[in-house]
């Protein structure tokens, strides 16, 4: 049994990642369109169960040993789209793999004896647990996803896994006439399933809406404290390490489900559904600490629910439904922030809450609802065992529950073992796992008190070819040697983007202090601070935005060698709409104006050089641009005021994002006289020059995949005599 469990969790491990790594694959096309692509079709990949209507013919081959075989080959297949050439294929390879692994869910989870339907689904469940906990030791990133070793290890064991799973299917196939009465002897057959007629609509809804929240709020143990964030100093909790509390009462949930009723209790769930709406509304800690007990709620009812719809007889039908709805929760939270690129997007606007509103009360409804469907997928330990409704040549086995209890032993020791190796995985981040910088916390010795800051829309942690580009994004921050850095798209906390924490990511591996900005139930696109200087304290904004797509912004504070000086950050909303723009404009302005220390402007602007919004800037904010000669930009720009500008560099993406990096380096004094510029390195101090790595001096744009300086950029600024 112990052996079973673990070959076929890493099934349902795979079956997890699958399903969760659909989304930012498809998602990369609108991303790059702004606008819906036609690539959202294969979306439907995941109502693959109707096989399962399609006759008892097809049914039974699909859920023989060579059926079986079939759907774990294609699965694994999925996996390693990971390896293919281009994002086409791999979005079909993809969608193969988790139409499949769907199909695999209805043949499991409605097998006929009882015994292989409670081990499927207890494996699907400590598959899921075991895909959040590897997260947490790949800093909020899938294992399978990561990178192609990583990839190509986990698919191995899944090869293993399948290969072991169907050699038992065949060797049970050969031993069936056995069981056969011999000699006068009776022996049991396997326990069957007493099916019923009923209503599989109200169990498949809660289903599908358990489903939506346990990926779009514990996809990843991070995301409720980046519903939860605010800024510096009193940011609340952190995920690196209070994610480890989400784990450990997810894991709770599950325990509670086998030793309690509490799950049915109706105050249970009325405080269940009270616990999402304060994740949705209350601030920091209170928000926190209702997303944690909803962590418990969830997975009590877990078990409860996914029984409900098993126990209806059209596993096709119910599961359908269930997708169905899953699909509705993660549809509408992408129209909830998508909403000025989409049709009817304003029904949707900033309305998270409504979604989670929506999906809780069915959740609610069938977990308190009474069924007398016996213990199918549930196991109770240490209560009155429940009535069991089996069919047998004899009477229903009498070590029924002592099976029971023996699998529930087991899954409680591999669900503790999976919850303390995540949390052992915090520790392994902050005392074991390298960084780029030499300490999380860096004393940098500046008598001179020069500092460099930098721009760059980041796109999510995706390069233009829809893969991901975390690891070579931190090498080109790193190489770029930048003490402030500001990344707009930046919040992949939402489960069509992967739930991956990006600003922990960063700042893990960059050795930098982390502002994540306007939380993730803020329904911006992100707008992330970083510094290797200590942030003393940060608000976060959401300008003024009647029209178009809700615009971001941080005020921040570093203390730079004992100076402070300020930041403010921002990605304005869409060129198209012209009102956003300009109340978002005065918006910035004030800000900068009201600044009493040397202040430095890093803003996405979406206006030209000149334009209303860029003298606004200027003038009321009283800024100064860090090159007002440079006329070929539209959307990033760099300004300040108080500072003395030393350097401009303009860096070409190659490749990882849509956007250049923009960066500019200053001493912190008073800026007097007239400058001259510079573009030979060689006329340069050492200690001022931007890294080499990225070449010299260049006119026009750089195409090439690397990463180098252009648009007649470096360029040094020195104080004329």
């Amino acid at each position: 049994m112990a052996e079973s469990l673990i070959y076929e969790s890493v099934i349902g491990y795979a079956f997890w990642c699958l399903v969760h790594h659909l989304g930012p694959m498809i998602w990369f096309y609108p991303l790059n369109e702004l606008e819906i692509s036609g690539y959202e079709i294969f979306a439907l990949v995941i109502f693959s169960p109707v096989l399962f209507t399609c006759g008892s013919g097809l049914r039974s081959i699909l859920k023989s040993s060579t059926g079986l075989a079939a759907l774990l080959m294609i699965i694994i297949g999925g996996c390693a789209s990971f390896q293919a050439e281009t994002t086409l294929s791999r979005l079909i390879i993809l969608s193969a793999g988790i139409a499949s692994a769907y199909v695999l869910q209805c043949a499991l989870w409605w097998q006929d004896d009882i015994e292989k339907r409670k081990l499927s689904f207890w494996s699907f469940t400590i598959g899921f647990m075991a895909m959040v906990a590897s997260k947490i030791w790949y800093v909020s990133i899938s294992p399978m996803w990561n990178d192609y070793v990583t990839n190509k290890v986990l698919i191995t064991f899944l090869t293993l896994a399948a290969v072991a799973k169907v050699m038992v299917e065949w060797m049970t196939l050969s031993a069936k006439p056995s069981t056969l009465k011999q000699s006068g002897d009776t022996v049991k057959t396997e326990s069957k399933v007493k099916t019923k007629k009923q209503s599989c609509l109200g169990p498949s809804l809660a289903y599908g809406a358990t489903c939506f929240v346990l990926h779009a709020i514990f996809g990843e143990v991070s995301v409720v404290c980046r519903y939860a964030v605010q800024g510096y100093p009193n940011t609340g909790p952190l995920p690196n390490p209070w994610g480890g509390l989400i784990l450990v009462m997810l894991t709770a949930g599950l325990f509670l489900s086998m030793h309690t009723t509490l799950p049915e209790n109706k105050l249970w769930s009325a405080c269940g559904i009270a616990s999402s709406m304060g994740l949705m509304f209350l601030p920091t800690w209170w928000a926190y600490g209702c997303g944690t007990f909803l962590a418990l709620y969830i997975m009590s009812v877990w078990p409860s629910i996914c029984e409900k719809m098993v126990a209806c007889e059209s596993p096709g039908k119910s599961l359908m439904i269930g997708n169905a709805t899953y699909l509705a929760g993660i549809l509408a939270m992408i129209w909830c922030t998508a909403y000025n690129f989409v049709p009817l997007g304003e029904l949707a606007r900033e309305r998270t809450y409504i979604v989670i509103a929506v999906m809780m009360p069915q959740i609610a409804i069938c977990a308190t609802k009474q069924s007398s469907c016996g213990n199918l997928l549930t196991i109770s330990l240490e209560m009155p065992e429940k009535k069991y409704y089996v069919i047998s040549r004899d009477q229903p086995t009498s070590d029924k529950p002592s099976k029971d209890a023996a699998l529930g032993k087991i899954i409680k020791k591999y669900l503790f073992a999976i919850a303390l190796l995540g949390l052992v995985g915090f520790h392994y981040r902050n005392h074991i796992m390298p960084t780029y910088s030499s300490s999380l916390k860096p004393e940098l010795p500046n008598s001179k008190k020069e500092f460099s800051a930098l721009i760059w829309t980041f796109h999510f942690g995706y390069d233009n070819e829809g893969w991901p580009s975390l690891d070579r994004a931190a090498s080109l921050l790193n190489h770029t040697g930048a003490d402030v850095i500001t990344l707009l798209e930046s919040d992949a906390s939402k489960p069509y983007l992967g739930n991956k924490d990006i600003a922990m990511w960063l700042g893990e591996k960059l050795g930098m202090y982390a502002d994540f900005g306007p939380s993730t139930r803020d329904h911006t696109w992100g707008n992330l601070l970083l510094s290797k200087y200590p942030i003393i304290k940060s608000k976060h904004h959401l300008l003024p935005s009647p029209e178009g797509e809700l615009a971001p912004s941080v005020s921040a504070t570093v203390n730079i060698s004992g100076t402070p000086v300020d930041f403010v950050v921002t990605h304005m909303g869409n060129d198209r709409d012209d009102i956003d723009r300009r109340l978002q404009a005065e918006s910035l302005a004030n800000l900068c104006d009201q600044s009493e220390n040397p202040v430095v402007f890093l803003g996405y602007v979406t206006s030209a050089p000149g334009s209303r919004d860029y003298k606004e800037l200027l003038s009321k904010g009283r800024l100064k641009d860090i090159d007002s000669n440079d006329k070929e930009r539209w959307c990033e720009y760099i300004m300040y005021r108080g500072l003395t500008k030393l350097g401009y560099a303009r860096i070409s993406h190659g490749g990882l994002s849509d956007t250049e990096l923009q960066m500019a380096r200053w001493e912190i004094k008073e800026e007097t006289g007239s400058y001259k510029t510079l573009t030979n390195s060689k006329d340069i101090p050492q200690p001022h020059q931007f890294n080499p790595v990225f070449g010299s001096y260049y006119r026009g744009h750089w195409y090439g995949r690397e990463h180098h300086f252009h648009m007649s950029t470096p360029k040094y600024f020195v104080k004329q005599n």
